[in-house]
């Protein structure tokens, strides 16, 4: 059977997921910092450092991107749910028989729950235990955490369940619209972001590839960290920032001052697409989780550009 990533990103492998990524990205740390002071194996320590780093990052951050967006779509279907379930109530269904109604309808992801909760419902258990350990599995999802709470209140309190759920989904698809309107709103915000991306790339070429042949030909002369050279070739940058050239190396950048500049720019590039990536999640739907896609994407063509073109 074909192993499918968004099935072992699912909240059950929270822990798993979160301690094991960071354990290993700490002990493959650790290891290349120790690598690292050695000048004979400082580039191979870079490259340790370099996967560490993704290993303890990336794994947490995909799980929160696949889970934002699987309850995302779970939230897309679950007013109907809701509309359908009081529906059903209100025909002359017992709680139990409403909810298992709703088995073969299409729900989208939100049919596995449904599933769930129709099976603890065949072994006996009472319906308001169902209920609530339904909310508990979606509390990851504000909107339906704060739903189940009142309707399992009302239920608790002997109100009109069904009157409740109908306001529920008349609220929830009101505040889905305004989420989506916001969405469509920042929609622009997010392509400024794509666009300063490009651009900071382009500047960022652009001088490593005119400014920086002028300072080694000696025709235009820097002075960085107060040296009191009087030639920019006779500073060795790489001597007073090791860590930055050594990434040289491993990605086949430049020698001496060129190696300096064109690893420097190229962190710069990508500290500023995984930011920008983030903020993009986070101004066109509310959460740095959702940004994650923009990161990966900005990163990886920061990461191209560099090498096909620095």
């Amino acid at each position: 059977m074909a192993f499918d990533i968004k099935l072992f990103f699912r909240p059950e492998n929270e822990r798993l997921i979160k301690q094991g990524s960071l354990v290993l990205g700490i002990l493959f740390i650790i290891f290349g910092f120790s690598l690292a002071f050695d000048p004979l194996l400082q580039s191979i320590g870079i490259i340790v450092l370099f996967i560490g780093a993704i290993m303890s990052i990336i794994p947490s951050s995909l799980y929160a991107y696949f889970n934002f967006s699987k309850y995302s779509r779970m939230e897309e279907h679950f007013p109907r749910f809701l509309r359908d379930f009081a529906e059903a109530k209100k025909s002359g269904m017992t709680f139990q028989d409403a909810l298992l109604s709703r088995k073969n309808t299409d729900y989208g992801e939100l049919n596995l729950e449904i599933s769930r909760a129709v099976h603890q419902l065949s072994w006996g258990m009472p319906f308001i235990q169902v209920m609530s350990s339904l909310a508990d599995r979606l509390k990851y999802s504000v909107i339906m955490k704060r739903s189940f709470t009142i309707i399992l209140e009302a239920f608790n309190a002997g109100g009109d369940v069904t009157e409740v759920m109908d306001d529920l989904s008349t609220d929830i698809k009101t505040i889905k619209g305004l989420h989506d309107e916001r969405k469509s709103d920042m929609s622009q915000q997010v392509i400024m972001m794509y666009f300063i991306s490009v651009l900071f790339l382009v500047i960022a070429l652009m001088m490593y590839n005119i400014l920086i042949p002028l300072l080694s030909s000696g025709l235009v002369e820097v002075n960085l960290f107060g040296s009191s050279s009087s030639s920019s070739e006779e500073v060795n940058y790489c001597t007073m920032v090791p860590f930055v050239c050594s990434i040289c190396v491993p990605f086949g950048f430049g020698e001496g001052q060129l190696c300096y500049f064109e690893a420097l720019f190229f962190i710069m590039a990508m500290v500023q697409a995984i930011t920008s990536g983030l903020m993009a999640g986070e101004i066109s739907e509310g959460s740095a989780a959702a940004g994650v896609k923009h990161a990966i994407v900005l990163s990886v063509v920061a990461f191209v550009v560099f090498l096909v073109f620095g």
